[in-house]
């Protein structure tokens, strides 16, 4: 008789089927190692893609939506009968918790963000709730975690808050996968500047238009090339009522959202990957920069806010430029100085690039997901 695959359930509520890090890295990570692996999320497709299965959840609603789809997942998780359960929102804890008294099974809990300092700043949560339901929610996480199986996190510092609650912690980062990363030589560049993933006020939209603006004076060539969704809220009025051809007219192009196997060789036909940060959202401070390692994949100088975390990188692969965070003339002046200076952008890259392949690799942070599959499948 042929050995019986692991079977590894992977639930999220709220992130889409195909999302980057859920589907494209952890979920392949778990299929990699010889487990079979079910992914149930709001609009799964209904046959398996890259060898991985679905089952779908309601994706009407929104967010108001989100509490009707969890007795619906759990109940599909139940009857997924796998042997481990992988989690990937907060709100779905309590259902976690509920599924591994129930099924015996290990449950895995994969936090992806910083959850206190996340709350605090959320713009539809009344201003005069966010603290007190933000340390809740801290303190909720915590405990559930700790009469869990294990932890996933995205950066060190997260894993060390989970420690004292839970003993199997994992660090795993968001890395471009080898088979993710675009063909660098030879390619042919566009003056373009370049950045990929949600854009709202505490990620540069607030200064995109003043820093676009400044550049293209100097360099009307140049395209700031936006990829990815964005939101409008706590954006200027006067920002929001400009119109598509007032950005244009400046360089700014919005891409809007594109297929994940277009993005790396999207970004490796820029110039230049732009990572503004503000330094008022606090998960801005801690997260790890995970679009950083993409455009250092795509042999790209970077020009970033400075904020610790990521400048910490930036400094350890001297692959970019590290500005004041808020000021759009200084985000300006470092984008025209890079390309006025092609010598020193090109060197800028190169090291990135290095350190893309012998410093960030996912294959090194997929394996640590590995041994921790492996060590709760004797668990079951």
């Amino acid at each position: 008789m042929p050995e019986r695959k692991l079977h590894i359930g992977v639930l999220t509520s709220v992130h889409p089927p195909l999302d980057t890090r859920i589907f494209h890295r952890e979920a392949k990570a778990a299929r990699d190692m010889g487990a079979r692996v079910t992914l149930v999320a709001p609009g799964a497709p209904d046959h398996p893609v890259d060898g991985i299965a679905f089952r779908s959840l309601p994706s009407w609603g929104g967010r108001a939506g989100r509490p009707f789809r969890w007795p619906v997942l759990w109940w599909k998780a139940w009857r997924l009968k796998a042997d481990i359960y992988h989690i990937h929102d907060p709100e779905l804890l309590p259902w976690g918790l509920f599924l591994h008294w129930v099924s015996r099974k290990p449950v895995i809990y994969d936090s992806h963000e910083y959850l206190r300092e996340d709350i605090s700043t959320k713009h539809w949560i009344p201003r005069a709730i966010r603290g007190p339901l933000a340390r809740f929610a801290d303190w909720f996480e915590k405990r559930v975690a700790k009469r869990l199986s294990g932890v996933v996190t995205v950066t060190e510092d997260m894993g060390e808050r989970f420690k004292p609650f839970q003993a199997r912690v994992a660090v795993v980062r968001n890395l471009p996968p080898s088979s993710a990363r675009p063909e660098v030589m030879d390619v042919e560049r566009a003056p373009d500047v370049v950045y990929a993933g949600l854009l709202n006020a505490a990620r540069g939209l607030d200064i995109l238009f003043e820093t676009s603006r400044m550049v293209h004076e100097r360099h009307p060539e140049t395209r700031f090339r936006m990829v990815g969704t964005v939101e409008w809220h706590d954006v200027d009025p006067a920002l929001q009522a400009k119109a598509e051809d007032e950005w244009q007219a400046v360089g700014v192009d919005f891409v809007g959202t594109v297929p994940f196997e277009e993005v790396a060789p999207l970004l490796a036909h820029g110039s230049i990957g732009w990572l503004p940060r503000s330094p008022h959202d606090l998960n801005n401070l801690l997260a790890w920069p995970n679009k950083l390692v993409e455009y250092m994949a795509a042999g790209l100088p970077i020009v970033a806010s400075d904020l610790p975390t990521q400048a910490a990188v930036i400094a350890e692969a001297r692959c970019g430029v590290v500005v004041e965070a808020l000021s759009a003339r200084a985000h300006a002046e470092a984008i025209c100085e890079l390309l006025e200076n092609p010598e020193r952008a090109r060197s800028l890259g190169e090291a990135g690039l290095e350190a893309s392949r012998t410093k960030f690799t996912w294959e090194a942070d997929a394996a640590k997901l590995q041994r921790l599959y492996s060590e709760l499948s004797h668990m079951g």
